[in-house]
C-alpha cells in the first residue's frame, strides 16, 4: 500500500514538474489550386493554394468571414449609400479614402466610363510598383490586404457579394464594357486576366510565419502574379516570370506613362522551391510545420501596418520607440480576437478602437479592446506571459505630485495628448490631387515627396503633433486635401485622376499645383467638355462655374485628424505648466491651414497667418490659457 502511494506521488511529481510542451503545427502537405499535392516530383512548379492547404483542416470560411478579409464587401452593394451613391460599403473595399489610397473600387454597373475607377482587378495590383533598386514607388491597394474577400471573389448584377464562384469563374460569363470586377485600364482588351493572374486568397502565414517577406509578396501582385504571391511571401521558393511587366520601373506617379509596361498572355511563372532547406521542407516535401506560429509578432502586424502608421501620424513603432514593446506586449495583447467562445474568436474579428475616418465595422469599436483605462485605472491588467511585467502601475501618485490640476487635466486631455509628444516619421499632411496625380507634402516641414516609399525614412527632426479635439484632446495629425470632384444635388464625388490629367493635357498646362482662379477655371470648363455636368474644384473653398465666372463658396467640414494612438512614451512631454502653456508651445500654438492654396502660393514651406493659423484661434480661444 506505501509502494502504491509513494508510485501515485512520483506519478503526481513528474506530471507536475513536466516541461509545459509549446504549440507545435503538424508538417503540412502544399496543394495546388485543385488540391492536388505539390511535391519535388509532382506539381513542382506550381504555386500553393492557401485555400487548399490550410483549409483542409482549418474553417476557411469562417476565418476569412473576418473585417481584414472583407474591409465591407460582405455588405457591398451599388446604392449602399442612396445619398452617396459612389459610397459601395463601409470599408475600405467600397469608400473613397484618398489619404490611404486615390483610387476607389468602380460600382459594379457604370453607364459610361466617367463612373469607373478602378476595377476589382485592377485594385488588386494597378499602380503597385519597386523601383530596379527594390524601393516602393507606389503602392497598390492589394499590398495590404491579406487576400480572400473581395480578393478572390466576385460581385452580381447588384454588385452585391458572390461567394457561389471566384473571380476566376465569373470572368467567363460575358460582362458589359466598364463591369467593376472584369474590366481593366491597362489590359490590351480592357478586359480582366483572372484566367492568367488567378485570384488572391487568404494567406494565412502573413501572420502566423515569422518572417513572412510582405515586400516579395508585394512584387509579386505588382507584376500580376496574384496566385504566385503567398508562395513568395512565405519565402518558400523563387517565382520565375511576370505576367505585367513596367517599361519604366524607376519611374515615380507624377511621371508621364508611370504604370505603362508590357503583358506576357503566353508563358506563365513557375517556382522553384527551396526543397533542399531543411529549415522549411522535410525530405519527402511537407511544409514542416515548426515554423508556423499560432500567436502572432507585432513584427507581422507591422508589415501591413507599419507604413499607414508612419503615412498617417508619423509613428514608427518599435520597441525603442513604443514603451508597451519595450516591456514585451505585442499588438495581440491589446488588439485580441473578439468573442467569448472558441467559434466567435475563430471569425477572425480584431479587437478595435474608435475611430472616425474606418468606418467598416463599427459595430465592434471597443468591443473586447484593452484601452489605457482599462489596465492602468480599473486594473484590468493580467500578464498573459511570465516575461510581461507584473502589474500596470495606476498614474495617479505621480500625476498628482507633477501637477495640481491632474484632475483637470485628465478630463480634458487624452492619454496621449501629453505620451506622444514626439513623432519621427513623415506624416501626409497636404495631399494635392489637382494635377491629376498625388503630389504629398509630409511632417515636419511640408518637404514635397517624390515616392510612397519616401513615408519609410524618418523626418529630417522629432516633431510635435497637432491636438484635436474629440471627447477630449488629443494627439493627431490633420489632412488637407486640394481635389477635383462633381458635384451631385449635395453631394460631391472625387473626379478619378486620369480625367483631371487628361484635362490638364488638353489645356498645354504645366505640371503644377492647381491653385490660382484662372486655372482652376481652365480646367473646371474642360471637365464640363469631357461630359462632367457640375465639376467641381476643393481646396479651402467649393469653387464653380457659373457661365464665364468662377463662384466659390466656404467650406463647412473641418479637416479630416487622425489621432496618435500607438508610440507611447513613459514620461510624456510634460516637464512643466510652461511646456504646453507659454506662447511657442506647440500644444496650442500649433499651425492649421486655413487656405492651402495661398499656402502654396505665397508662403511655402512656412505656415503663417493668414493663410494658417495658431490652433487654438480653431479651438475659438482669444489668449493661451495661462499655466498656474
Amino acid at each position: 500500500m506505501a509502494a502504491l502511494y509513494v508510485s501515485h506521488v512520483l506519478l503526481l511529481l513528474s506530471i507536475l514538474f513536466i516541461p509545459s510542451v509549446s504549440f507545435s503545427h503538424m508538417d503540412v502537405w502544399l496543394k495546388n489550386e485543385m488540391g492536388e499535392r505539390i511535391t519535388p516530383s509532382h506539381n513542382r512548379l506550381e504555386p500553393y493554394s492557401p485555400r487548399r492547404t490550410c483549409g483542409g483542416c482549418h474553417d476557411y470560411r469562417a476565418i476569412t468571414s473576418g473585417y481584414h478579409f472583407t474591409q465591407g464587401f460582405d455588405v457591398m452593394k451599388d446604392g449602399y449609400n442612396p445619398k452617396q451613391p459612389w459610397v459601395l460599403s463601409p470599408g475600405m473595399f467600397g469608400r473613397w479614402l484618398p489619404t490611404a489610397a486615390t483610387g476607389r473600387i468602380s460600382p459594379k454597373r457604370n453607364p459610361n466610363p466617367r463612373t469607373f475607377d478602378l476595377s476589382t482587378f485592377d485594385w488588386i495590383g494597378r499602380g503597385g510598383k519597386f523601383s530596379t533598386k527594390d524601393k516602393l514607388i507606389s503602392s497598390a491597394c492589394g499590398f495590404c490586404h491579406p487576400g480572400g474577400g473581395p480578393m478572390e471573389f466576385g460581385r452580381d448584377q447588384q454588385g452585391r457579394a458572390d461567394y457561389t464562384r471566384n473571380l476566376i469563374m465569373g470572368e467567363r460569363e460575358k460582362w458589359p464594357a466598364f463591369d467593376g470586377d472584369y474590366s481593366s485600364l491597362d489590359t490590351p482588351e480592357g478586359k480582366s486576366l483572372f484566367s492568367l493572374t488567378g485570384v488572391v486568397e487568404a494567406d494565412c502565414l502573413i501572420c502566423h510565419l515569422a518572417g513572412y517577406d510582405i515586400k516579395e509578396r508585394n512584387k509579386q501582385l505588382s507584376k500580376r502574379n496574384y496566385r504566385w504571391a503567398a508562395t513568395a511571401g512565405a519565402r518558400m521558393g523563387v517565382v520565375r516570370g511576370a505576367i505585367f511587366t513596367y517599361n519604366h520601373p524607376d519611374k515615380g506617379p507624377s511621371e508621364n506613362d508611370s504604370y505603362r509596361g508590357s503583358w506576357n498572355l503566353e508563358k506563365r511563372p513557375t517556382v522553384e522551391y527551396h526543397w533542399d532547406d531543411r529549415k522549411l521542407f522535410t525530405p519527402e516535401g511537407r511544409l514542416k510545420g515548426n515554423i508556423i506560429s499560432k500567436s502572432v509578432s507585432y513584427r507581422n502586424c507591422l508589415a501591413c501596418h507599419d507604413l499607414g502608421e508612419r503615412k498617417n501620424t508619423g509613428t514608427i513603432i518599435s520597441p525603442t520607440r513604443d514603451i508597451h514593446l519595450h516591456y514585451g506586449l505585442n499588438c495581440t495583447d491589446c488588439h485580441g480576437l473578439v468573442g467569448k467562445t472558441k467559434m466567435e474568436r475563430l471569425t477572425h474579428q480584431i479587437a478595435k478602437g474608435h475611430s472616425s475616418t474606418n468606418t467598416v465595422r463599427d459595430d465592434l469599436d471597443g468591443k473586447d479592446m484593452k484601452t489605457c483605462l482599462d489596465c492602468h485605472i480599473e486594473g484590468n491588467y493580467t500578464p498573459k506571459r511570465p516575461t510581461l511585467p507584473p502589474q500596470a502601475k495606476n498614474p495617479f501618485s505621480t500625476h498628482s505630485r507633477i501637477f495640481s490640476g491632474y484632475r483637470f487635466h485628465t478630463y480634458l486631455l487624452d492619454c496621449m495628448a501629453c505620451h506622444a509628444p514626439k513623432r519621427s516619421g513623415r506624416a501626409l499632411l497636404l495631399l494635392d490631387m489637382s494635377q491629376g496625380h498625388e503630389e504629398t507634402y509630409v511632417a515636419e516641414q511640408m518637404e514635397l515627396i517624390k515616392t510612397e516609399g519616401d513615408f519609410l525614412l524618418e523626418a529630417p527632426s522629432p516633431w510635435s503633433p497637432w491636438m484635436m479635439r474629440s471627447s477630449q484632446y488629443c494627439s493627431g495629425v490633420p489632412k488637407w486635401l486640394m481635389w477635383f470632384g462633381n458635384e451631385l444635388k449635395t453631394e460631391l464625388y472625387p473626379i478619378p485622376l486620369r480625367f483631371v490629367a487628361q484635362a490638364l493635357k488638353a489645356e498645354k498646362m504645366a505640371r503644377k499645383p492647381i491653385a490660382k482662379e484662372g486655372d482652376i477655371m481652365r480646367i473646371l470648363k474642360r471637365l464640363e467638355k469631357m461630359g462632367f455636368v457640375k465639376p467641381v474644384y476643393v481646396a479651402d473653398r467649393l469653387f464653380r462655374v457659373s457661365g464665364n465666372r468662377l463662384n466659390s463658396s466656404p467650406l463647412t467640414s473641418p479637416p479630416t485628424y487622425y489621432p496618435v494612438v500607438h508610440g507611447v512614451e513613459e514620461k510624456g512631454a510634460l516637464r512643466s505648466c510652461q511646456s504646453c502653456h507659454s506662447p511657442k508651445a506647440p500644444f496650442f500654438n500649433r499651425m492649421e491651414l486655413v487656405n492651402p492654396r495661398g499656402f502654396l502660393l505665397q508662403d511655402y514651406p512656412v505656415m503663417k497667418e493668414p493663410n494658417a493659423r495658431p490652433q487654438y484661434k480653431s479651438w475659438g480661444l482669444k489668449q493661451i490659457p495661462a499655466g498656474d
